[in-house]
């Protein structure tokens, strides 16, 4: 049994520098107040003009870029990257259900000229505990939001039900904050939001054509120094040619639909070990901060039980990856139609998003004879 006993605590050891004990991937100290239990306000009787449409931009997975951190902080590199689009798709479906905006749209990158443009970064990801950074910015540049927020994970809340997240309470919370905010702006307000996401995207295309449209201040505000005729021939051009990337986005909603239901049932059992994991670590460092001058070592059931939590773990990092790095290397190419000619884009979800976009400006200096710009 001293063998035996000896062996394992090794195995513990190197357990323990593969997973980052005794540190931890955030510090206590620094994560923010958990959101707790959150109910999702509604607006179900907003004005159309209140119902602004939102662009979710893939999440940032928080990757640093030194290597050999990874381990010591948890991070599995494919399963951040595949995070980052399935945490994107659940604030989605949680802005939808709130009733309270127009499309809302995950974007492969941010648009700076979406009506209200969010984005987000992974600080911190396991079974137990979720923080992300969330900004959202509306087209006129005004700061909505900037801030940090994070959940915990009970028990109960695992094993996840079909079509649940442990951590939706976050999600809402999100939610909640941009209609609080939403409802401070007035009417007059909401609509220079829309016209100028409009004059930006205008002037994405074609500054020569729309530059004298807006001006920004010192602080990086749009405002509207005049408007297009309202059946101006330009300007129905220019929508024709945002619908037609909006052709685009909606088409890979699919794709970003199909993760979530593929990544779900074994991304959530990760979790669920993410989580156990997370707890064996808080209880190791107490016992290290409370172990007697002589150094009681953990008990061999205490061992056993950290060594299957960690080879049930790895078994189900591994499934995970292979989901991951299968969506992220074999996007399905997508088929669009634009002015009787037919397009077929290839490679990764951003590559196709950027060749479209070049597409698309491409045809409208070819239709308007404007340069190109």
């Amino acid at each position: 049994m001293h063998n035996r006993n000896s062996g394992l605590i090794r195995i513990y050891i190197l357990i323990s520098l593969a997973l980052g004990w005794p540190a931890t991937a955030v510090a206590e100290n620094s994560l923010p107040q958990s959101v707790g239990t959150v109910r999702l306000q509604q607006d179900t009787s907003a004005a159309e003009i209140e119902m602004l449409d939102i662009g979710l931009a893939i999440f940032d997975a928080g990757i640093p870029a030194d290597k050999s951190t990874h381990s010591k902080l948890g991070i599995f590199p494919e399963i951040r990257k595949s995070e980052a689009q399935f945490m994107a798709v659940i604030l989605r479906q949680t802005l939808i259900d709130s009733a309270a905006w127009g499309v809302v749209r995950v974007l492969p990158r941010a648009d700076d000229s979406a009506e209200l443009l969010i984005s987000g970064k992974i600080i911190h990801s396991d079974g137990l505990s979720l923080v992300l950074q969330i900004s959202a910015r509306d087209a006129t540049g005004r700061q909505w939001l900037d801030r940090r927020y994070s959940d915990e994970t009970w028990e109960s809340d695992y094993p996840v039900a079909p079509g649940a997240d442990p951590f939706i309470d976050l999600y809402r919370q999100v939610a909640n904050d941009l209609l609080a905010f939403r409802r401070q702006l007035s009417a007059d307000e909401l609509r220079q939001v829309r016209q100028v996401a409009q004059l930006r995207y205008a002037g994405s295309l074609s500054p020569e054509a729309f530059g004298g449209y807006l001006q920004r201040s010192q602080e990086g505000r749009y405002s509207v120094l005049r408007l297009p005729a309202e059946r101006d021939p330009m300007m129905q051009r220019v929508n024709t040619i945002r619908n037609q990337e909006f052709l685009f986005i909606d088409t890979v909603d699919e794709q970003y639909a199909s993760l979530y239901e593929q990544m779900s049932p074994t991304y959530n059992l990760w979790r669920q070990y993410g989580r156990e994991q997370a707890i064996d670590r808080k209880e190791y460092q107490q016992r290290v901060a409370n172990r007697d001058s002589r150094g009681r070592k953990g008990s061999f059931v205490a061992m056993q039980q950290t060594y299957d939590a960690y080879k049930w773990s790895k078994i189900h990092e591994q499934d995970l990856d292979e989901l991951a790095l299968g969506f992220n290397n074999e996007v399905t190419p997508t088929t669009l139609e634009v002015s009787g000619k037919v397009f077929r884009l290839n490679g990764t979800l951003d590559t196709q998003y950027s060749e479209w976009r070049t597409i698309l400006r491409q045809i409208f200096t070819l239709e308007t004879g404007l340069p190109p710009q």
